[in-house]
């Protein structure tokens, strides 16, 4: 008896995930209007009703896929922040590693459909998107400031204030290529970020650099 609704339970969470996964791939498709809940359930290969048996009505469903992917989109640019190096060989390639996997957060997989789903449907769940813009960009200043105060007790930077130093950093090597993607309507050439994150490091060191 326990066996079944252990495997009742785990086929109810694959079925919600599988949902949640489709759903995001439609709604960055096709919009929040256009969307089609028997499009999203084709998508995750289940019933029509089971997405309703998870999920009350469309809203219901978006405002789940928001919340799901805005956590782990950023989770993704905590965990790059986290392996950055505070004791470098060279601070430069460091910064350029860091800004590289950085942009690559949020111009491939679910970031770049997060970030193409905040922008498009901002009027219409505007304190959501809000709310989950502010939280997010304070966990990640808070998290990348940390890191670059650290570097400045070593001595391989010179700031006054870190978190005001992490603003110009992201500012700086990521711009460019969200500017370029249209805020994720299109796809980035890795030229165009290349020089985006080679071109921001260096304006970066130029004012953070130690004297």
């Amino acid at each position: 008896m326990l066996e079944s609704v252990e495997r009742h339970t785990s086929g109810r969470v694959l079925k919600r995930a599988a949902i949640l996964d489709a759903a995001l791939v439609v709604f960055a498709r096709d919009g929040y209007a256009d969307a089609g809940m028997g499009v999203i359930a084709r998508e995750a290969m289940v019933a029509k009703p089971t997405v309703y048996n998870h999920f009350a009505d469309k809203e219901a469903l978006f405002v789940a896929v928001l919340e799901r992917y805005a956590t782990t989109a950023n989770e993704k640019v905590l965990n790059v922040i986290d392996g950055l190096d505070t004791a470098p060989d060279d601070v430069r390639t460091e910064l350029e590693r860091v800004a590289y996997a950085l942009v690559d957060c949020i111009r491939k997989d679910e970031g770049v459909a997060v970030m193409r789903l905040q922008l498009t449907e901002e009027a219409r769940f505007t304190e959501l998107i809000e709310q989950q813009r502010d939280v997010n960009r304070k966990r990640t200043i808070d998290a990348l400031a940390g890191k670059l105060a650290q570097l400045a007790l070593g001595g391989y930077l010179d700031l006054d204030d870190a978190g005001r130093a992490a603003r110009h950093l992201l500012a700086l090597v990521s711009d460019e290529a969200l500017m370029a993607s249209g805020h994720g309507n299109r796809i980035v050439a890795d030229e165009v970020v290349d020089r985006s994150v080679r071109d921001g490091v260096d304006t970066f060191l130029a004012a953070f650099a130690p004297r």
